[in-house]
């Protein structure tokens, strides 16, 4: 458990490269491609509510400010104890085959890979929900936003899309946050862990 008393039950938050989804502008088109670990990070943990991100606001802020699209972020709920027990138990067997993501969500937002305004920030969402995760959104009143441009919605590796040039931080955040919050099996509090990568 973390000093304000809940814990991130997603393992991967802590995970110490960039995400795997993570896509290459080229020529307008995108392609996924995946990436090793790329130099070193250093990592910093917020703990936030949804009544006040503007910590995790600056530091996708100040992400954006390099201009060379190196850190990210990654953000999912913060669950206490007893939460945490009446998740599932997943096993090594279900977690190779299953055909879906992690119990509980996790977001990723990566910056543009290059200042100016020209290039799109990225956005995942990994879940359990199973197929059509985007559909199950919409219908829980947390569609993708107007311009906003979906990459995939795959059931085992999430939703990556791209937002539009003209969403802020604060727009993508809190639609991060409630993508999150739609998706989980469980009743969750509005209390959050970001954990912010920067190049070291």
């Amino acid at each position: 458990m973390t000093d304000t008393g809940f814990a991130l039950f997603v393992g991967h938050l802590t995970r110490r490269h960039p995400p795997a989804w993570r896509t290459a502008h080229s020529g307008g088109g995108c392609a996924a491609v995946r990436f090793g670990a790329v130099g070193s990070f250093s990592s910093e943990t917020v703990a936030f509510e949804s009544s006040d991100t503007s910590a995790v606001v600056r530091a996708m802020q100040t992400l954006e400010a390099r201009g060379d699209g190196l850190g990210w972020i990654n953000i999912g709920p913060g669950l206490r104890d007893d939460q945490i027990e009446r998740l599932p138990a997943p096993s090594a067997l279900a977690s190779w085959f299953s055909g879906r993501g992690p119990a509980v969500p996790m977001a990723t937002w990566t910056p543009p890979p290059e200042a100016g305004g020209g290039a799109h920030s990225t956005v995942g969402v990994e879940h359990g929900a199973g197929p059509k995760a985007l559909d199950r959104l919409r219908d829980a009143g947390a569609p993708l936003p107007p311009g906003w441009r979906k990459v995939q919605d795959h059931a085992k590796h999430g939703i990556v899309a791209h937002p539009s040039r003209g969403a802020t931080c604060d727009e993508v955040l809190e639609w991060l946050l409630s993508a999150c919050w739609a998706l989980c099996p469980i009743e969750i509090e509005d209390r959050w862990l970001a954990e912010v990568y920067r190049p070291a």
